[in-house]
């Protein structure tokens, strides 16, 4: 189950990825915010999904995902490149990893 769930966001974010955003959308949320989120909710199920071997795998996946999706949007005239957005994904992974490794620790000790 939790492998569909991982299936079901990463094919999300690449429907963001690509998705024409006119501006005509009110942005109720930062750019950055939902790139940090999206990443974290993105690193909690890959990881949980256990398609990854661990932590690193998991990371440098999502990381080149990230570096990928601003290549993808730097060619499409409807979208810009932001050294910013890969920044904020990767701030994501890190609270992802933090948040994940907190949580077996305190699975296994209590």
């Amino acid at each position: 189950m939790v492998r569909v769930q991982f299936y079901i966001l990463f094919l999300l974010s690449l429907y963001f990825v690509v998705s024409n955003n006119d501006g005509s959308d009110i942005e109720l949320v930062n750019d950055k915010l939902l790139h940090v989120f999206g990443f974290l909710l993105l690193y909690i199920s890959a990881f949980f999904s256990q398609i990854f071997s661990g932590h690193r795998q998991v990371s440098l996946f999502l990381l080149s995902y990230g570096i990928f999706s601003e290549l993808v949007q730097f060619f499409l005239p409807y979208r810009n490149f932001s050294n910013l957005d890969i920044i904020a994904d990767l701030i994501g992974i890190i609270c992802g990893l933090i948040l994940v490794k907190t949580l077996n620790f305190l699975i296994k000790n209590y």
